[in-house]
């Protein structure tokens, strides 16, 4: 589907809006927003075929499914983990061509392939982490490596968490793209790209317009960039949103000074 006839962003609001929508969809009508070179029906095309070779190499079942999985997409692939300073590394399109993704994306990859090869799979969002769940157990979505519930518990410590049952839900569609979202927001201010970047953080608050984060941290980067009557609308949302927040205090200093320049 060429990308003029459609906009990107609508497009991925629709999808993650329906009920038992298609993760893989969504994740890439968010890099068609970003990028040029996104083939929409090509890429979903790609998934299914890579699901149709996965289901023919017999039963997928229990902890032998993990492997199954594993070892096909590192073999069809060459699916590995890398850093997140690559932009490549976070969208589902430029994963399928070059192998190379954060855990987020490979756990999109497992989940479109798995589901459309039958298997029951969901994205987990653990504390510092983002794993899938296959027949009970927590998978790193690169080795098959199983996850054991003390040590995604220890890895919630390390980062201020507890692994309540909160973070052990399935992660919806319209949740994971917003942590896509979250990634891209980082990686682009990382390197500076600030359209780009703002964008994400745009895009952010589109899917989850009442994640208080969210916005607090677009007006932040509104803020840097010069737009300061947006950045205030939205740091004056953050107070109303979550007036306990540790920081609400702090923001709304900010909000001052910003009245107090603005005289």
């Amino acid at each position: 589907m060429p990308k003029m006839m459609v906009d990107p962003r609508a497009a991925l609001l629709a999808c993650v809006g329906r009920e038992g929508s298609d993760v893989a969809e969504g994740a890439l009508w968010l890099a068609a927003e970003d990028c040029e070179d996104v083939d929409i029906d090509a890429s979903l095309g790609r998934l299914d075929e890579l699901a149709s070779e996965l289901q023919s190499r017999g039963p997928l079942h229990g902890a032998d499914a993990i492997l199954a999985v594993a070892d096909f997409l590192r073999e069809r692939i060459n699916l590995r983990g890398t850093g997140g300073g690559d932009p490549r590394a976070h969208y589902l399109h430029t994963v399928l061509a070059r192998g190379c993704a954060v855990p987020l994306a490979a756990a999109v990859l497992w989940i479109a392939v798995g589901r459309r090869a039958g298997m029951d799979i969901d994205g987990v969002g653990i504390p510092g982490h983002f794993v899938v769940r296959i027949a009970s157990r927590l998978v790193n979505p690169f080795d098959g490596d199983i996850i054991e519930e003390e040590d995604a518990s220890r890895g919630a410590e390390e980062n201020g968490k507890t692994l309540g049952k909160a973070w052990l839900m399935p992660a919806t569609s319209r949740e994971i793209c917003a942590r896509m979202s979250r990634n891209l927001r980082g990686c682009y201010i990382n390197r500076q790209e600030w359209d780009l970047a703002l964008r994400a953080a745009d895009r952010c608050v589109a899917l989850q317009p009442t994640a208080a984060v969210d916005v607090r941290d677009r007006g932040l980067l509104r803020w840097r960039l010069g737009m300061h009557t947006a950045a205030a609308e939205d740091l004056r949302r953050y107070v109303s949103l979550a007036p306990s927040a540790d920081d609400s205090a702090g923001v709304s200093h900010v909000l001052a000074k910003m009245r107090a320049a603005s005289n």
